[in-house]
């Protein structure tokens, strides 16, 4: 996965990791068979609509509005679920492409099957949006404008502000960060967790602020989009919630401990 313009080298890492899932979740299910496909402008024309497929040998460039804005290579994931809410492009090749073939219930079973692969494929679901959001924020401004994306905060600044309302889910890519409440830090956050999630869940003000505490590369993605994508997906919740469970558990034990503290 690449863009027409020169990549920073925090968008390879995340290329790769992205790249990395990619391979990780196609290894829990079996491959359907590979397949050939010749040069074509919408690789996916004979392709049912319930595949995914994975390159092994080839280039594809993803084309939308007779422009460029995405171009796949070996190792990359193709045929994301449309709930991903995203202009719809056609995936073409100028040469013959080889590819595994993959049935999306296939992989889906097997998300649903363990609560690491569920944080995989939300985390896998998140890095993509704000993958295609950023190259079509690149190429094309005039029609598309998202409103979240990258951010970067230096240590000791506030990534989320406790009592705002929830507008973003985040990504943390780089970095660490500490979850306050009331001034009272109650959890940690590193990287490739997902925080910020539990607000837009119960749509009330945040409980907790998030403060770095080393330089941090975070990845936003609008509540909108983020309710949107877990209602055609809901799978993605129960690795989701398993966290936010833990995370207000161990809140729980910290008060407990302040009140004991104070009472004796």
């Amino acid at each position: 996965m690449h863009f027409p313009i020169k990549q920073s080298e925090l968008m390879s890492d995340l290329v790769a990791k992205v790249r990395g899932l990619s391979e990780l979740l196609c290894a829990k299910i079996p491959a359907d068979e590979t397949i050939t496909i010749p040069a074509s402008e919408d690789i996916f024309a004979d392709i049912p609509p319930t595949r995914l497929l994975r390159i092994t040998e080839g280039q594809v460039d993803y084309v939308l509005n007779g422009k460029r804005v995405m171009h796949f290579e070996e190792g990359d994931l193709l045929g994301l679920p449309r709930s991903l809410n995203l202009p719809q492009g056609q995936f073409s090749c100028k040469t013959p492409v080889m590819v595994i073939a993959y049935e999306r219930d296939a992989l889906m079973t097997a998300v649903n099957a363990d609560l690491k692969n569920q944080r995989n494929w939300a985390y896998y679901l998140l890095c993509n949006l704000s993958l295609y959001e950023l190259a079509f924020t690149q190429e094309l401004r005039a029609e598309f404008q998202p409103t979240a994306g990258f951010m970067h905060y230096r240590s000791g600044e506030t990534i989320i502000q406790q009592g705002d309302a929830a507008h973003k889910v985040y990504t943390l890519l780089e970095g660490a960060a500490d979850a306050v409440c009331d001034g009272v830090k109650v959890g940690e956050i590193h990287a490739n967790e997902i925080f910020g999630a539990l607000a837009v869940f119960t749509r009330q003000p945040r409980m907790a602020s998030v403060v770095a505490t080393s330089d941090c590369t975070v990845l936003a993605v609008r509540k909108e989009e983020f309710i949107t994508l877990i209602e055609h997906q809901p799978q993605i919740c129960l690795g989701l919630i398993e966290e936010m469970a833990a995370k207000i558990n161990q809140l729980n034990n910290q008060l407990l401990q302040i009140k004991t503290s104070k009472s004796t």
